[in-house]
């Protein structure tokens, strides 16, 4: 048994036990415990006579992806200088540990490597932005695991480093650099990890030039990042919670107030002297509206001209595309996409290549950096039952050209979209994934990976690793509850502060739904989630035990109240969960937080926790507060485990290899759980 202290955790004046505080401390008596606790769970997994097999399912699905359960996909390929810029791993079947950077004639095909970071020690590239004239490309190199990165200029000829060096460390793949048209300089986003703030603020750096040792004079504190005019007369700041609060008038740099004050988010395209954007005031599903620079109340919404109102559709993203408006977007949580003239009339649909995502879209601003050709619509694409491929669009064409085909399928695998009903009598939509070649007239093991918060649709897309799992005969669910934007922003806000609790109802709904049409049985059914959704399995575990064989949590926050001492957590919590400075608040956060909620008597599920130990946003040690509070419950008789991996962060900036590794870790713990072992190659 973990020892205990005599601890209480007191936030705005309401007092918790905290008997396992000193784990949440880097000491050596903690590391130990961790060392102790990953060597039982590496036991458990390892012990298994099917690990081996698994691994190689596993590294089959990823393909050329990262490796990762949840960031599969590299960025698509950039258009410069009349070259294209990509990150590429090497065709099957030696795929390469980490993407190299090549420079092609063509989005797809022979091309020569910038910089490969497999013969670089630990270092990976996290995003690219080569300049408008393809001479110069900025790259973030991330090292030892961490997402934090240090921004390099190459030679986009020799692939010769620049002297340039930029001391502010940046966080991607979230936030990216944006060049100035003439490619003299560019804006970019760095972070400030002190122990007293999470925050992050713009730079300029021009080339050849001394770095800048202050911000600009702008304050948007959550990952802001500035879009440039293709023209160079204006660039606009938004945040990651998307609003174009200033707006810059180039070459001067001189900043002045754009669109302030409204709830709502704001998301486009520099067109001209005016901001083409998505915004969801007004509208949950999404309209384009046009906002003049020289307007003289921007932030007044009855001054913005409407060019595509609100509709059925969900409205995600808008590029200028060959001077035409490319939107993306969904139906019913399908991708979806349009092209309309630069007056909001609607010219036609892009026949998407299935049914399923455009899986680099989710994120509320993924357009705002210029990617692709500035004439063609260049975009990956994934089905659930196919790994991404690399497609064209050319505007009015009608056909979609395959320039890259998806290099993984599950043959005979099918999709359903299934509805199930909420606590509250709202209708949650989920995507059911059923193996080839198995009676699914029989229950089948069942996995349910989600998401649902911060706004972020969890899409219809490829499992990428986790496809191993279907291979092997189990059933996959998508879901798209509630605090995700699978449906649109009162969708999202449905599910979030102080309606989190329905986000959680809506996967409890999809698990009863689950059983009730005959697909599984509480005995084979599981659950899994990354970062928020790895709060949401811990928080699934906790609230209803009952409903699951196993719960798998990945990079997650296990005691939300304990988030006031660190900062990412306070930033994180207070924006998705409610505020830990306010007592009711607490109170209703104590009710979700799954290192609250566990109780002696209560039998709970076999559960895994897969953490980095390098992840600045999920440190592990609180982590390991709730690992010994589950093992110490005197009900608990399922596997409680935990597996810490050293030089890990959140796991964007991991390796192929150990992304495989880490999936094939937990997925062996799930599949021994539920009797399920893979299928011969």
């Amino acid at each position: 048994m973990t020892r205990t202290v005599d601890a209480q955790d007191t936030v705005m004046g309401l007092s918790f036990p905290d008997p396992y505080r000193w784990l949440e401390d880097d000491s050596a008596e903690a590391e130990a415990w961790q060392r102790a606790q990953n060597s039982l769970t590496d036991a458990f997994v390892e012990g298994w006579p099917h690990l081996a097999a698994l691994r190689a399912a596993v590294d089959r699905c990823v393909a050329d992806g990262t490796g990762s359960a949840n960031w599969m996909v590299e960025p698509a390929p950039r258009f410069a200088g009349g070259r294209w810029f990509r990150l590429d791993r090497t065709p099957a079947p030696d795929y390469p540990d980490r993407a190299a950077l090549v420079v092609s004639d063509r989005a797809e095909g022979p091309g020569r490597v910038l910089y490969d970071p497999n013969h670089d020690g630990t270092r990976q590239i996290s995003w690219i932005t080569p300049a408008p004239d393809g001479r110069t490309v900025a790259l973030g190199v991330c090292e030892g695991g961490s997402e934090l990165g240090e921004i390099w200029l190459l030679d986009a000829e020799t692939g010769a480093r620049l002297p340039d060096r930029i001391p502010q460390p940046t966080m991607g793949p979230l936030v990216t650099p944006q060049w100035l048209p003439d490619s003299s300089g560019f804006f970019y986003t760095a972070g400030d990890l002190s122990a007293e703030s999470f925050a992050f603020r713009v730079y300029f750096h021009p080339v050849g030039g001394e770095p800048a040792t202050e911000p600009e004079p702008i304050e948007i504190p959550h990952g802001p990042t500035v879009q440039v005019a293709a023209d160079g007369k204006y660039a606009v700041v938004t945040a990651v919670w998307p609003l174009p609060q200033y707006v810059c008038d180039l070459p001067d740099r001189s900043w002045r107030p754009f669109v302030q004050g409204l709830d709502a988010s704001v998301v486009g395209v520099i067109d001209g002297d005016r901001y083409v954007a998505v915004t969801n005031h007004g509208a949950p599903r999404g309209r384009i509206v046009a906002i003049p620079f020289d307007a003289p109340a921007p932030s007044d919404p009855a001054t913005w001209l409407e060019l595509v109102p609100e509709s059925g559709r969900v409205l995600g993203q808008v590029r200028l595309i060959g001077g035409r408006l490319a939107v993306t977007g969904s139906v019913d949580t399908e991708a979806r996409a349009w092209v309309f003239d630069r007056d909001g009339r609607e010219l036609e649909e892009v026949p998407l290549p299935g049914r399923g995502a455009l899986p680099l879209e989710v994120l509320p601003t993924a357009a705002i950096a210029p990617d692709g050709h500035p004439d063609e619509f260049v975009f990956l694409f994934s089905t659930p039952t196919s790994s991404p491929g690399l497609y064209r669009y050319r505007l009015g064409s009608g056909q979609v050209d395959t320039l890259r085909a998806p290099r993984v399928n599950l043959p005979g695998a099918t999709v359903s979209l299934r509805w199930a009903r909420s606590a509250d009598g709202t209708e949650v939509p989920y995507h059911l994934v059923l193996p080839g070649s198995v009676d699914s007239s029989r229950p089948l093991p069942t996995l349910v990976t989600a998401y649902g918060g911060g706004r972020v649709a969890w899409p219809a897309q490829f499992p990428g690793p986790v496809a191993a799992f279907v291979e092997a005969g189990g059933a996959l669910v998508i879901s798209h509850q509630r605090g995700g934007g699978d449906l649109g922003s009162d969708w999202a806000d449905a599910g979030r502060l102080k309606h989190k609790q329905n986000s959680y109802d809506d996967l409890y709904a999809i698990a009863g739904h689950l059983v009730a049409t005959g697909v599984t049985t509480p005995g084979r059914l599981a659950v899994t989630g990354w970062s928020n959704g790895g709060i949401m399995a811990g928080t699934a575990f906790a609230q209803r035990p009952d409903l699951w064989a196993a719960v798998v949590a990945q990079c997650p926050v296990l005691d939300i109240i304990g988030c006031h001492r660190h900062p990412y957590g306070r930033f994180a919590i207070t924006a998705e969960f409610g505020d830990l400075g306010d007592p009711d608040d607490v109170a209703r956060l104590a009710g979700m937080s799954p290192y609250q909620l566990v109780e002696d008597d209560v039998a709970y599920p076999a559960l895994y926790v897969h953490a980095g130990g390098a992840d600045v946003a999920c440190p592990p040690g609180p982590t390991r507060k709730f690992i010994a509070r589950a093992q110490a419950a005197k009900g608990a008789t399922a596997p409680v485990l935990l597996r810490v991996w050293e030089n890990v962060g959140h796991g964007t900036a991991t390796s192929r290899s150990e992304g495989v590794t880490h999936v094939t870790h937990w997925l062996a713990f799930l599949m021994r759980r539920m009797g399920l072992v893979p299928r011969p190659s």
